[in-house]
């Protein structure tokens, strides 16, 4: 592969997402909306309510205190209140983990059948750059959006989060390691997930609109359950998150081949002319 042309054509591609207003929208406005709203809709009415209403509430199930014990500093010494809002805490941040979801199922919705829709396959066709070449391009491409849409509102949402629940616990509560793993680590690798899976959708359909509606259908459920899996050793050993990067990379490795192989040069060639 050749990092120059890799490159001019996420530069493009770049540039085009800055001409679609859906995609600006979703770039900027969702992460906004989870580094603030949902903070600040769920933490501060229970950081408002009377501590004096949490006494006498029974404690939470034992596998729930086992669970945030071993990340969370003095669990047992907290209060109700203090333990609800880390509980919740933890929870809207699986809703940031979401992002690495959602941008790319925008941004590279439109990659290839985007492509088709403007006119510019056939200059991409027509140029020296290969097939892996092309869907790399594109990964990267649709990647540093969600990147950096996922950073900022992971940002945001520490920032806010910090300032409500410090008061009830002493502590800063985010960032911790498994969070920083979440974020650097596996966003990424899930977002590469999104979109490989979302290329191959677009490869197939002949519209941006189709290419959203079935991505919807198809990309997310898959996503969710790799997610759900994921979540379900967020306070495990590090082997266990070893093992996790290790899976992710092999599901990378496939969609990739794939994509590749379905993108097909000739076949692509053949039907614009």
């Amino acid at each position: 592969m050749k990092w120059r042309r890799i490159w001019a054509l996420v530069k493009k591609d770049l540039m085009e997402f800055t001409k679609s207003k859906y995609v600006l929208s979703a770039i900027i406005g969702i992460p906004l909306l989870f580094a603030v709203l949902i903070p600040v809709t769920t933490l501060l009415p229970i950081a408002k309510i009377n501590p004096a209403e949490f006494e006498g509430d029974d404690t939470f199930p034992s596998f729930i205190n086992n669970l945030f014990a071993s990340s969370v500093d003095d669990w047992a010494s907290l209060n109700m209140q203090a333990q609800t809002l880390i509980m919740m805490a933890y929870l809207m941040f699986v809703m940031v983990l979401m992002l690495p979801i959602i941008i790319p199922a925008v941004t590279a919705s439109e990659t290839i059948v985007g492509e088709k829709e403007r006119k510019t396959m056939e200059a991409i066709l027509a140029s020296p750059i290969t097939e892996t070449e092309i869907v790399f391009a594109k990964i990267i491409s649709s990647l540093i959006p969600s990147f950096f849409a996922t950073f900022i509102a992971a940002t945001g949402f520490t920032i806010i989060t910090d300032i409500l629940v410090y008061p009830f616990i002493g502590q800063i509560l985010f960032p911790d390691f498994l969070s920083l793993i979440f974020v650097l680590v596996f966003g990424p690798m899930i977002s590469i997930i999104s979109v490989e899976l979302m290329i191959m959708i677009s490869t197939k359909v002949k519209s941006v609109r189709d290419s959203y509606q079935i991505g919807s259908l198809v990309v997310l459920p898959l996503i969710f359950l790799i997610l759900a899996g994921m979540l379900s050793f967020f306070f495990n050993s590090i082997a266990t998150l070893i093992g996790g990067v290790a899976v992710m990379v092999v599901i990378i490795v496939i969609l990739f081949k794939l994509a590749t192989n379905i993108f097909n040069r000739e076949k692509a060639i053949i039907k614009m002319t």
